[in-house]
């Protein structure tokens, strides 16, 4: 039901928003003709809904979608679009020597970078410096909430840094959705959803009754749905094989 409820309220907007980076990304001049990504703290693939969105909307083919995603939750609402290039990984990508894929051109964070502890983070560094990539191009991609813009672009640039240091790659361009003036769309709701959603805590008796012992998590329980797509941004760092593009 936590899971339903994420969901009801959060994906309309995130995957909006997963969709207008992933068409930037393909617009973006040089970009590569199929993204091969690989998204860390995927969840239950919103990101891959709107790639997935995104090149349909541009008219590529399906195959030019290769899709890898991991995370240490297995959510149970997730779906392939009965596409055969997606992959997920059931588990704590902190934990592996090497990421699974070399032949990534698009390594994704579709949440805030900031959420890894300082440990984690550095063992995530690690994971992706043991990583034998291979392509010519490595797009680093991350989505940053406007609360923690600095945390999170320094972080990104951590990483770049880390790939950078094997000096097989330099940096090609760096871009932002500040670049695009993107501006927030508007989520529609059914009413009745929306005020459902807006005050769950109402259906909750012993809440009604004065008896809750978790008044605070029950405040958490009248988030209103996500009815416009203002709330993130996104950051990409463009690598290129020395001696390649």
């Amino acid at each position: 039901m936590i899971q339903q409820l994420y969901l009801l309220r959060y994906a309309p907007a995130y995957i909006s928003e997963y969709e207008a980076f992933y068409e930037a990304l393909i617009d973006l001049e040089g970009s590569p003709t199929f993204l091969r990504i690989f998204s860390i703290g995927s969840g239950s693939g919103l990101d891959y809904y709107g790639a997935y969105r995104a090149i349909k909307k541009k008219g590529l083919p399906s195959d030019t979608l290769h899709y890898s995603g991991i995370d240490v939750i297995n959510w149970y609402y997730r779906t392939s679009l009965d596409n055969h290039r997606y992959h997920f990984y059931n588990q704590d990508v902190t934990r592996l020597h090497s990421l699974p894929d070399s032949l990534i051109n698009v390594l994704f964070f579709p949440k805030s970078i900031s959420e890894f502890s300082n440990e984690s983070f550095s063992r995530l560094i690690e994971v992706i410096r043991n990583t034998a990539f291979c392509s010519e191009q490595i797009n680093v991609c991350a989505s940053v909430r406007r609360s923690h813009l600095k945390d999170d672009y320094k972080r990104l640039v951590s990483i770049v840094e880390c790939l950078l240091l094997r000096d097989e790659y330099t940096i090609h361009s760096d871009h932002s959705s500040q670049d695009d003036n993107v501006q927030g769309e508007s989520i529609s709701y059914p009413e009745h959803i929306f005020k459902f959603l807006s005050n769950l805590r109402a259906n909750c008796q012993a809440y009604r009754r004065g008896i809750c012992r978790g008044e605070r998590d029950c405040d958490t329980l009248n988030r209103r749905p996500m009815k416009d797509t203002s709330y993130r941004q996104y950051w990409t760092i463009r690598l290129v094989r020395k001696g390649g593009i």
